[in-house]
């Protein structure tokens, strides 16, 4: 294999390796959104309000730096 070739090999690696970063999980919808569309259904039904929802810490990745 001649140097080019193992120079484009690791830089297609590492690229597949960055592009899998990130958690798989399914979307989760912002906290005072969920918190408006839950009081605004107990209101018309003529329910309790609901509990304001915690705010949620912010959790930091390795990679972060890059894009601060």
């Amino acid at each position: 294999m001649t140097a080019s070739r193992l120079i484009l090999l690791s830089v297609l690696i590492a690229a597949v390796g960055v592009t899998a970063c990130g958690r798989r999980a399914p979307l989760e919808r912002p906290a005072d959104v969920q918190y408006e569309k839950e009081r605004e259904e107990a209101r018309r039904n003529n329910l309790p309000e609901p509990p304001r929802p915690a705010p949620t810490p912010d959790r930091r990745f390795v990679l972060d730096p890059l894009i601060d």
